[in-house]
């Protein structure tokens, strides 16, 4: 495997877990060490600010929930990623800083660029070597979905802008991301990502 920390990264219900749990299964026939987290969450203190992030018990301004996942992010870096990297230890991660960028960045209409620049410093430049971008009509993923969390029970329109937000990053990052039609078959997307990330596929 060609890379040290991979994301999965796409609207609520595109299959990141489905595919997240390919992968590491395999890597575990391979004896290749991985951890997976998940973003919000990932260390005590990160699934805390989950719970409150996407309970509908609270109402989260757009600017609050922006700094509470960068904060969750900051602390998950220096808690798993950065010692589980120097261990040699692949992370594989349900979400990233780049879901920010889209969800809040351009879904909440807080800016690109200014949601960037605080994840870029809450992570200390731990972005995601290699980002897997699970492309799929928000029409088909919100149907997809079994938990309505206070994200993701979000109208369809901000999950259209978020859908264009991650398209806007793979296109500024695009030697870092993977686009795939999360609607193509499991397999023929699983053997993609495989062979992009260097992973044996026998």
């Amino acid at each position: 495997m060609n890379t040290d920390y991979v994301a999965f990264e796409g609207v609520d219900g595109s299959g990141k877990t489905s595919y997240i749990e390919s992968l590491t299964n395999h890597l575990e026939t391979k004896q290749i060490d991985y951890k997976i987290v998940r973003e919000p969450g990932g260390s005590k203190l990160g699934e805390g600010i989950r719970d409150l992030l996407l309970s509908h018990e609270y109402e989260v301004e757009p600017l609050t929930e922006a700094l509470l996942f960068s904060a969750n992010r900051a602390n998950l870096v220096e808690e798993v990623i950065r010692p589980s990297i120097e261990a040699g230890i692949k992370i594989i991660s349900d979400r990233s800083a780049f879901s920010s960028v889209a969800y809040q960045g351009i879904g909440r209409g807080l800016g690109f660029e200014k949601i960037y620049n605080i994840n870029d410093i809450a992570i200390n430049g731990y972005w995601p070597e290699k980002v897997i971008l699970l492309d799929i009509d928000p029409e088909i993923s919100l149907r997809r979905q079994k938990i309505n969390d206070r994200i993701g029970s979000s109208d369809i329109d901000f999950f259209k802008k978020v859908k264009d937000g991650y398209l806007e990053l793979a296109k500024k990052f695009e030697d870092d991301f993977l686009v795939l039609d999360a609607t193509q078959d499991f397999e023929f997307n699983t053997k993609i990502i495989y062979e992009w990330l260097d992973v044996d596929w026998t």
